[in-house]
């Protein structure tokens, strides 16, 4: 047999009156700017002030405290949600340079570098070049590589080369040698 868990801050608390709780849910509706008063003249469509049988009900059943439970909750709530949402973007975007990358080596596999002529080489290098930097930059971003950097050198245009960008670029100027 299980316990029964307490409720929520602000839930009806045990005990409250039903039509206090009401005119609790009216306070709590207002928003963080939320005061006695404003939830008064709501429920009572009146421009008056608080009588002090409210002001009692707000102390005794601890409104702002519970309130302010509210408005954490929903903070919270709304991070893991905003957290889940970044998350799932991050994910795809790291799909879509992988498959960016895949095209780029299925494109130098295809276009056979060791037997293209210097000439040729040339002609590809640049614009591959950006491509597989550009791809391979963004991916290291995405998976929050440990390079120190997040920006490209000041002395240079290109990320910071890694192992497979070294072996892609030695095959344009394997012809070279």
């Amino acid at each position: 047999m299980t316990e029964a868990s307490p409720p929520k801050p602000w839930h009806q608390q045990p005990d409250e009156p039903p039509d206090w709780y009401d005119r609790f849910h009216t306070f709590l509706n207002l928003g963080p700017s939320r005061s006695l008063t404003a939830a008064y003249r709501e429920w009572t469509n009146s421009s008056g002030k608080p009588s002090s049988t409210s002001s009692q009900q707000y102390h005794k059943w601890r409104w702002k405290e519970r309130a302010m439970a509210y408005d954490q909750a929903k903070r919270e709530e709304k991070a893991a949600f905003e957290a889940a949402r970044e998350s799932e973007a991050r994910e795809q975007r790291i799909r879509q340079n992988n498959t960016i990358l895949q095209a780029v080596a299925a494109a130098l596999d295809a276009a056979d570098l060791k037997n293209l002529t210097t000439e040729e080489a040339r002609q590809l290098l640049p614009s591959l070049r950006v491509l597989y930097a550009t791809t391979s930059e963004l991916q290291r971003r995405e998976l929050q590589s440990t390079q120190d950097t997040d920006h490209l050198p000041a002395s240079s245009d290109w990320p910071v080369l890694d192992e497979e960008s070294k072996k892609v670029l030695h095959l344009y100027n394997a012809d070279e040698e």
